[in-house]
């Protein structure tokens, strides 16, 4: 049996429940990880004064967010908080000598809120905007999923070290150079988290949104826009309209799209991305991945949501049970599309679409039957 959630933590990866469950570890990794992995991202610019944060890690069950800052003629907006903060904001000093005057976390989750603590230690004076839902969230159910993920944390990452030390996978096969690769960043991301998350101090929004927010800085406009329920209920996106960037939050996540049963909203979340697609970005900054630079892949991502929510909305229809509706919706297609023949892929895919994709489908199906 594969574990069904990955947001232990706000973003807590399923490591806790991976162990417990004795199923999916993370892959792993050929070279040794690098020497500061807090520090393994690039600053690319955008666009004038803009620039995204992008991590290097490959893909795994681990990651951090990435990240943006905008530096206008008063200072420095962020969006989003990974764990790195501390670093992306010693690389924002190499930019800009500018305070950084206000954060904007896309929603919830701990590689995208944990580092508000460093900007409110260096700026006492920052601003901090988010979703009404993520206020409402953090100091409860994120307060819990951040407790189960440092308690659990430590018995996964110790079994990774064991299949990099024995070079096995877990059905006793060797390691594949993929493997080994992801399952080394895994590591190294998990002791990073251990050595952050435990002791950062929880930064609440100052300021939050329901629908929209507009910041003016001489003639940049930023707009933060609610566009609907996707990877979580409180989903912002930053948009740049003259620039023509839109920072997405994990709304857009590559290469494998990440949902969790029950705080994703699948049967909303193609239309969100298709309001997304309407605002014509020509760079999106996604949640994790690189800078992407035309809509395809955000196109590709509708097209499954849309495919899920069809084919559950139909089980759901018929009277299915939910694990009936898991064997009649057939995603065989979009596997192939994004995972490839990857078997690090494949089993994300498993993991992060396969399963809670129709859960979360399914109930958001139900509670609307209910209406």
């Amino acid at each position: 049996m594969l574990p069904t959630r990955w947001f232990a933590p706000a973003r807590a990866r399923l490591l806790a429940a991976a162990v417990l469950a004795s199923s999916w570890l993370a892959p792993a990794a050929v070279a040794a990880p690098p020497s500061n992995v807090a520090a393994n991202f690039r600053v690319e610019p955008i666009a004038k004064g803009v620039y995204a944060v992008i991590r290097k890690d490959p893909p795994g069950m681990m990651c951090d967010g990435n990240a943006a800052f905008i530096v206008n003629d008063d200072g420095v907006v962020v969006v989003d908080a990974p764990e790195a903060s501390k670093e992306i904001l010693a690389a924002i000093r190499k930019v800009t000598s500018k305070p950084v005057r206000v954060v904007i976390n896309t929603h919830w989750h701990d590689d995208h809120i944990i580092g508000n603590r460093v900007y409110r230690d260096a700026f006492p004076d920052v601003r901090f905007i988010a979703h009404e839902a993520t206020r409402e969230y953090l100091p409860g159910k994120g307060l819990e999923a951040r407790k189960q993920m440092i308690q659990f944390a430590p018995q996964g990452v110790s079994q990774q070290r064991q299949m990099l030390e024995d070079g096995k996978w877990l059905d006793g096969t060797p390691l594949t150079p993929e493997e080994r690769k992801s399952l080394m960043s895994d590591v190294a991301l998990v002791d990073h988290y251990m050595e952050v998350v435990p002791k950062a101090k929880i930064i609440l929004p100052t300021e939050t949104v329901r629908d929209s927010l507009t910041l003016q800085s001489g003639s940049r406009t930023i707009r933060i826009l609610h566009l609907g329920r996707a990877h979580t209920s409180g989903d912002l996106v930053v948009h740049l309209p003259r620039e023509g960037v839109v920072m997405t939050g994990d709304i857009v996540v590559w290469p494998i799209p990440l949902v969790g049963g029950d705080q994703s909203h699948v049967g909303d979340w193609s239309a969100t991305l298709e309001r997304l697609r309407g605002l014509h970005a020509r760079v999106l900054v996604p949640g994790h991945g690189p800078v992407l630079h035309d809509e395809s892949y955000p196109a590709l991502l509708s097209e499954l949501f849309a495919s899920v929510k069809r084919q559950t909305d139909a089980a759901v229809a018929d009277g299915r049970t939910l694990e009936e509706a898991r064997g009649r919706v057939d995603l065989a297609s979009f596997r192939s599309r994004f995972a490839g023949a990857s078997p690090v892929r494949q089993i994300l895919f498993s993991m992060y679409v396969q399963g809670p994709a129709v859960a979360s489908a399914y109930g958001d199906a139900k509670r609307d039957s209910l209406r």
